[in-house]
């Protein structure tokens, strides 16, 4: 939607503008659903929307000098920008890091549910949204799991096997021990729980409670999860509800997936 992408609203806050005749047209009032062209002069409460204007093509930065973060969720946070029922919001979170402005822009690429914690990438460019979450870049996600009783290798192959959800089959990229170079957060030792209790599981999408729907299925609820990696970005030395800009490697590295993964198939 044009409204979102100048104003940097939410999609709802964008419909929420509109239905309030807040936008305007050239001095008209612009209506609910109406399509708009890319080139439309828009105001907000009067003031002007100016188009982005688009990157100059960057090979040492595939995404065009996009904005990007990587943030250590904390747990109880809601990754939506409005709920009734959410505690805390993802604008409520970041506005003591980032200001509220800024905040307010920050979307995030793929969700993670209150309870879970961990690495969020974050971006104020909607147009990266989708292309990176989607299943089709292959950017593979890694999670800490800790349930009450430990997994063994019976575990472990039946979530690389695949299991059967409510919602079809879902399988483990990668199911194991956790190792040292998994690089937990130096807070997930310090709880009090066992090292035997967490376990390594990487998927290659962000299904609604996936990782706590296949360790259901096991009889393995789970008691905490943590994301610790996206794609080539690691959680490691992020503290809780802390961020960073993401590295120049991270830059490249998720920049070039996301271009390979653009290319019509049979395209070299």
């Amino acid at each position: 939607m044009l409204v979102a992408e100048r104003s940097g609203l939410s999609r709802r806050g964008a419909d929420a503008a509109i239905a309030a005749a807040r936008v305007t047209s050239a001095g008209r009032t612009v209506l609910l659903g109406e399509r708009l062209e890319q080139g439309s002069l828009l105001e907000l409460d009067g003031k002007t929307l100016a188009a982005r204007r688009e990157a100059p093509a960057d090979l040492a930065d595939p995404l065009a000098g996009a904005e990007m973060l990587a943030w250590h969720k904390p747990w109880g946070v809601t990754t939506t920008h409005a709920d009734p029922h959410a505690e805390i919001t993802l604008p409520q979170a970041l506005t003591p890091l980032l200001g509220e402005v800024r905040a307010a822009r920050m979307l995030s690429i793929g969700r993670l549910d209150r309870e879970s914690e961990g690495l969020l990438l974050l971006t104020p460019e909607r147009r990266l949204v989708s292309p990176i979450a989607h299943p089709r870049a292959g950017l593979q996600r890694g999670y800490a799991v800790m349930s009450d009783v430990p997994l063994g290798d019976a575990e472990h192959r039946r979530l690389r096997a695949g299991i059967r959800l409510t919602d079809g089959w879902a399988r483990a990229l990668d199911a194991r021990e956790i190792r040292p170079e998994d690089r937990l957060p130096d807070d997930v030792l310090d709880d009090g729980s066992d090292p035997a209790q967490w376990s390594y599981i990487a998927l290659g999408e962000g299904r609604h409670h996936e990782v706590r729907r296949l360790y259901g299925a096991i009889s393995r609820p789970v008691r905490r999860l943590i994301r610790i990696s996206f794609g080539p970005v690691h959680l490691a030395n992020i503290r809780v509800g802390e961020a960073r800009p993401l590295e120049v490697a991270e830059r490249a590295e998720l920049g070039n997936i996301l271009l390979a993964s653009a290319k019509p198939a049979g395209r070299t």
